[in-house]
């Protein structure tokens, strides 16, 4: 059977989703074709230009695949062949900043603003080295170039002019940065936030409130937002209020790290502290701020580079290291990732988050041995942490350890004295658990429970739906479960395949044909699909078609008792017992 497949992990959005817009295209950062590249320095030998040439399709190399810190070496290397090119010195300047290596970066941006004054890389990386070094002045010299009237680097400068003014003590013009700021109606999703933010610094609670507030209702998911509106409101003499904003949010979000924190703080009799409290942390909130948004936007490159300069600037790293290990899991580098979320110290509220990510990290490398070293004691220690429950269960079901995951699941449910909306997924994996291991009573009870829990929701809705139809159970209910699952999903594969496979289950071939080839369409690359399309191919007599979808599905490297029925189908057709098999029982009366 065949499910959708998801996504675990990673911290709630942080702000509001802003367009990609731009992203430093004033600064020249288009990558040259290698001969144009060469074309530009005829100082470089024929030896030199095999070295700069190799070093540079490396570094194109690294860079398409996201790998970060090789890119900036080889773009290193290619620099040291060449150093008098620009275009190289701005992409190793950019790689150095998204690979973390600030220091080096901020040397190599001295020289690409002196051959480019108008450089908004370069620009952006000294204003953060002088911010850094408490040079306020001089950050915002540096930051002229950012504000040209492209959004993104525009909305950069003004947020750290802000910041700067701050670290003067001159609040007014902290926040004139802010007010007068003028482009598309998504900056105030960050301007009126960090408006609130210095205010509630400066000890003007109820201005800082009524920001505050405003950004929150413009992105009410945002963990962020409410740990500010939650602080400043509390600080502002309403701590009731407080609560009951932080209450709301829990509620609906489920439990987070740090929304507990701040429901203990709020809770005690100690004064709440501001979100931020320094120039430095502002300013490396607002770096934080576009990194997680432009991440959101498929800028990695860009986001990586926010994210390390917000880490650079501190104190407090826990956030911005997580959302940059967080991205390079996003991008496939997870070897990366595990070295981000290890930086990540034990008195972080985000320690255990960190700890569990690492374990899912070391599974997607296939250390599977390491990951349950990794996640085994996080469950010992604390197994009402259903995120290291989930975690350890679904690396033990991802390798057939149905066993193994069933008893963890049930490890994480015992903890709950009543369960809620929120823990529909455990009861759906121990579900999926049952199901492998032919308990097939306690699946069905698990998989209900998690209807009830979260009525209609799609990936039980499938599963059930089709287990009752494999089962010769419920044919009517079942299917109706699964057209449900797909109304909600139509564009996944998956579940499409599921309603396919259960028409064909039914014998209704010709919808089963409809729906599958959808399904194909849809994940072209999985072999499942493609095997049951050819199934239900044969039976409507298009044979050479069902033949041709065996072939593709015997190529995309299916489960090895799939491959034999496949090679099987290849060689004698779909044979009357195969067919056979595939057909429902007789609706039993359960």
């Amino acid at each position: 059977m065949t499910t959708s497949r998801r996504s675990t992990t990673g911290l709630p959005a942080v702000l509001a989703r802003a367009p990609r817009l731009g992203l430093f295209v004033a600064a020249g950062l288009a990558v040259c074709t290698l001969p144009a590249l060469a074309d530009m320095s005829d100082t470089v030998d024929r030896t030199g230009l095999r070295s700069l040439s190799g070093s540079f399709l490396a570094a194109r190399h690294a860079g398409n695949l996201k790998d970060l810190d090789s890119a900036a070496a080889f773009y290193k290397r290619a620099l040291a062949a060449d150093p008098g090119n620009e275009v190289l010195l701005d992409r190793t300047v950019m790689m150095l900043v998204a690979s973390g290596a600030i220091p080096e970066a901020v040397d190599l941006a001295d020289d690409l603003a002196e051959a480019d004054p108008s450089n908004q890389l370069a620009a952006l990386t000294l204003a953060v080295s002088a911010l850094q070094e408490g040079e306020t002045d001089k950050a915002r010299e540096a930051l002229v170039p950012l504000a040209n009237g492209s959004p993104l680097p525009e909305l950069t400068a003004a947020l750290l002019t802000a910041w700067s003014y701050v670290a003067d003590d001159d609040i007014d013009s902290a926040l004139a940065a802010l007010d007068d700021l003028e482009g598309p109606d998504w900056y105030k999703a960050f301007t009126v936030r960090h408006a609130g933010l210095i205010l509630d610094m400066a000890g003007r609670h109820e201005e800082a409130v009524e920001r505050l507030e405003e950004a929150f209702e413009a992105d009410p998911r945002a963990l962020r937002g409410l740990d500010a509106v939650a602080r400043a409101a509390a600080r502002a003499g309403n701590r009731d209020k407080a609560q009951d904003i932080v209450a709301e949010f829990a509620e609906t979000s489920g439990e987070h790290p740090l929304v507990i924190q701040l429901q203990e703080q709020l809770a005690s009799s100690d004064p709440v502290a501001p979100q931020i409290e320094t120039a430095h942390a502002g300013a490396a909130e607002a770096l934080f701020d576009l990194g997680v948004a432009v991440g959101q936007d498929g800028g990695e490159e860009y986001a990586a580079g926010y994210l390390q300069l917000a880490i650079h600037l501190g104190p407090d790293t826990s956030m911005p290291a997580f959302s940059l290990a967080s991205l390079h899991e996003s991008m496939q580098q997870h070897e990366q990732a595990i070295a981000v979320y290890r930086t990540i110290p034990e008195t972080s509220p985000l320690s255990r988050s960190a700890k569990v990510q690492i374990g899912l990290n070391l599974n997607a490398i296939d250390k599977v041995d390491a990951a349950k070293a990794q996640l085994e004691p996080l469950v010992d220690e604390d197994p009402s942490d259903l995120s290291a429950i989930v975690a350890l269960g679904n690396v033990m079901r991802s390798h057939d350890d149905f066993a193994g995951a069933r008893e963890v699941y049930s490890k994480g449910l015992a903890t709950l004295d009543e369960p809620g909306r929120e823990h529909w997924t455990l009861f759906y994996f121990r579900g999926i658990a049952n199901e492998r291991l032919d308990r097939w009573p306690e699946a069905e009870a698990d998989f209900k429970t998690a209807l009830e829990l979260y009525p209609d929701q799609p990936l039980v809705l499938n599963y059930l739906g089709y287990s009752w139809i494999d089962k010769g159970m419920h044919l009517e209910e079942g299917l109706d479960m699964i057209q449900e699952a797909v109304n909600q999903r139509p564009n996944d594969g998956f579940i499409v395949d599921s309603l396919g496979w259960a028409y064909y289950r039914l014998g209704r071939y010709e919808d089963a044909v409809e729906e599958l080839e959808r399904a194909v369409s849809l994940q072209p690359n999985d072999p499942v699909i493609n095997d049951h399309l050819g199934d239900a191919y044969w039976q409507v007599g298009r044979k050479l078609e069902a033949n041709f979808q065996w072939s593709h599905a015997r190529d995309l490297d299916p489960e090895p008792d799939d491959l034999a029925d496949i090679l099987q189908k290849l060689e004698h057709g779909l044979q009357e017992e195969q067919t056979d098999a595939a057909s429902v029982a007789e609706p039993s009366d359960q």
